[in-house]
């Protein structure tokens, strides 16, 4: 490498954006990508940009998660801006050409398929629970590097921008629209879900999942059912999870519960049976679950993610017997 092209890459590796073949394209190949929303009015002021039920990958451009606009006389509130600058310029665009501008910024917990857009939002305040800012700081570049690798060109120019503003929970008008911010946890340290007290709509983050399968990297699975009980006790007019469609039903709670419930215990069995990780992963998910989206690439990531977790566990059970 010459010592020009060396001093360039440690430019861009401070920047945090090198090591990935989209800095090799053209610019007006890069300039060309869009994610083309289609933004669905779901509720009175209630705007879904809704997310892929796959797993991220360049085909979708790490659109994965869901996006939520509420529509104030200030601008809109943003509820996780996606995984990319570019999506959260187009998320701005939509903000700025149907609702005004933007208000403010929520993010729901900290995994980057709900932050890593925030660069566009960042005139105006991004809010999100302490642990939540904390671990995206803390997580950021390790998280950028990783996309970058998985997503090529779409990472073109991002960079973390974690949420800089500590929020308030509980019942408040923000902008002008009453919330209810609910500080909960389970699926990450923590984890706000957000109610709208103007349509009863509830926007849940990660703590439910319809028709995709849940992620476990940081799960604590008692607390996130105690979460779904908090939940459930606030029979919505209708929910957004963080992956999934819109629906008026309890369909996302009594799914996540069930999931969890039954691939914490698969694990547990697998681990208690002395198998191997890779044998776990061949056994493959709980059948009745296997026909979710982002299936089995979900329940093989738990399996790497979570193992030794569930081997301490079989150990202590066969210790104690």
């Amino acid at each position: 490498m010459t010592p020009a092209r060396q001093i360039r890459r440690r430019a861009l590796l401070k920047a945090g954006i090198a090591g990935t073949a989209s800095l090799a394209l053209p610019l007006a190949a890069v300039a060309a990508r869009s994610y083309g929303f289609d933004a669905a009015e779901v509720a009175d002021g209630v705007w879904l940009i809704a997310g892929a039920q796959d797993s991220l990958n360049r085909d979708n451009g790490g659109a994965i998660a869901n996006t939520v606009l509420l529509r104030t006389g200030q601008g809109a509130i943003v509820i996780d801006t996606g995984s990319t600058a570019l999506m959260g310029a187009e998320i701005r665009a939509f903000a700025d050409q149907r609702l005004g501008g933007v208000a403010a910024t929520l993010i729901t917990h900290h995994h980057p398929d709900h932050w890593f857009g925030n660069a566009a939002f960042a005139d105006a305040p991004i809010l999100s629970l302490g642990p939540t800012a904390q671990a995206a700081a803390l997580n950021g570049q390790g998280y950028s590097d990783a996309l970058y690798s998985i997503l090529g060109p779409w990472m073109s120019g991002t960079t973390p921008v974690p949420p800089q503003s500590p929020v308030q929970p509980g019942a408040q008008s923000l902008a002008g629209r009453a919330l209810t911010l609910m500080p909960l946890a389970g699926h990450t340290e923590a984890d706000l879900a957000i109610l709208d007290a103007e349509t009863g709509t509830l926007i849940a983050g990660d703590l439910l999942f319809l028709d995709r399968a849940p992620t476990l990297p940081d799960a604590d699975i008692a607390t996130w059912r105690a979460s779904l009980d908090s939940l459930g006790a606030l029979q919505p007019s209708g929910t957004i999870p963080g992956h999934g469609p819109f629906h008026r039903s309890s369909a996302a709670l009594a799914q996540t519960r069930a999931y969890l419930e039954a691939t914490d215990a698969r694990l547990m069995q697998a681990a208690e049976l002395g198998l191997t990780p890779a044998e776990a992963m061949a056994a493959g998910p709980v059948p009745g679950f296997a026909g979710l989206g982002a299936m089995p690439e979900e329940y093989h990531r738990s399996v790497v993610q979570r193992w030794a977790d569930y081997e301490q566990r079989a150990l202590t059970t066969i210790s104690d017997a």
